[in-house]
């Protein structure tokens, strides 16, 4: 189907869309925000709600951004969102989605069993200090998990930094084409997909000093996940790397259920 240019008033209505879709995964953050924050000593001396709210302004930041630069440039390079096409242009949603979830549940069940067994093959080589020990997987982790990763990072790191990246690449290396390439979609998914993972680095050091093989772990287990997800937004939408991000949580928290 031919990408539609979003016009002026088609441009506002899908980036309210997707900002507001993006927000609800961010509000579902909030619980985890209050238990890191309650679990961390020598707080700073402000009203705890501030300080809930300080914790989530920068993902909501973050947030516009991507979505501002997502809408104006995913249809330029022929990225999709079924729900942007269907704002834009009317297109079909609900039978261009079912065609879509089958690959976006295998995608997502892949993404579940890969990550615990990378993680189990790191651990002979990570530091004594640092505990894998995951938090424990309730409802309320499980959901916030699904619909903050399942939506607000795709918007994030899919919708808005590959969409950059692949516009980037295009305009830099093949600008004789009506759009990217294979390479440059390549490399763009490449990319986000790893700085992602070196985006988590920070909060590792708090944890244990980092080491090559700890570095290489943090990396590897968050760069898995966004090249399984970027596939599926290079090839088939937006929407089914939503879903299978979403279904990777919920089935790594049946698989902690399973496994005790």
């Amino acid at each position: 189907m031919k990408h539609e240019m979003p016009r002026k008033s088609s441009y506002g209505k899908v980036f309210l869309v997707l900002l507001l879709a993006g927000l609800i995964g961010v509000i579902a953050l909030v619980p985890t925000a209050v238990k890191q924050l309650q679990s961390i000593p020598g707080l700073p001396e402000m009203p705890f709600g501030l300080l809930v709210f300080l914790s989530v302004l920068q993902p909501m930041i973050l947030l516009v951004i991507a979505v501002a630069l997502g809408t104006w440039m995913a249809p330029r390079v022929g990225l999709t969102s079924l729900i942007a096409e269907k704002l834009t242009s009317g297109a079909p949603l609900r039978s261009r989605l079912r065609a879509q979830l089958p690959a976006a549940l295998i995608a997502g069940i892949t993404a579940a069993v890969a990550l615990p067994l990378l993680d189990l093959f790191f651990q002979p080589w990570l530091p004594a200090s640092f505990s894998t020990e995951a938090p424990p997987r309730d409802l309320v982790f499980t959901a916030g998990a699904m619909l903050y990763g399942g939506i607000t990072e795709e918007l994030l790191l899919r919708w808005g930094m590959m969409s950059v990246l692949a516009w980037a690449g295009w305009r830099l290396f093949q600008r004789g084409g009506d759009r990217p390439g294979g390479a440059v979609f390549a490399a763009a998914l490449l990319i986000s997909a790893v700085l992602f993972g070196i985006g988590h680095l920070g909060a590792v050091a708090i944890l244990a000093p980092l080491t090559p093989m700890l570095i290489l772990r943090t990396i590897l287990l968050n760069a898995v996940g966004g090249i399984i997800f970027g596939w599926l937004y290079w090839k088939k939408s937006l929407e089914a790397a939503m879903i299978a991000h979403a279904v990777a949580h919920l089935i790594m928290t049946l698989l902690s259920l399973i496994t005790g």
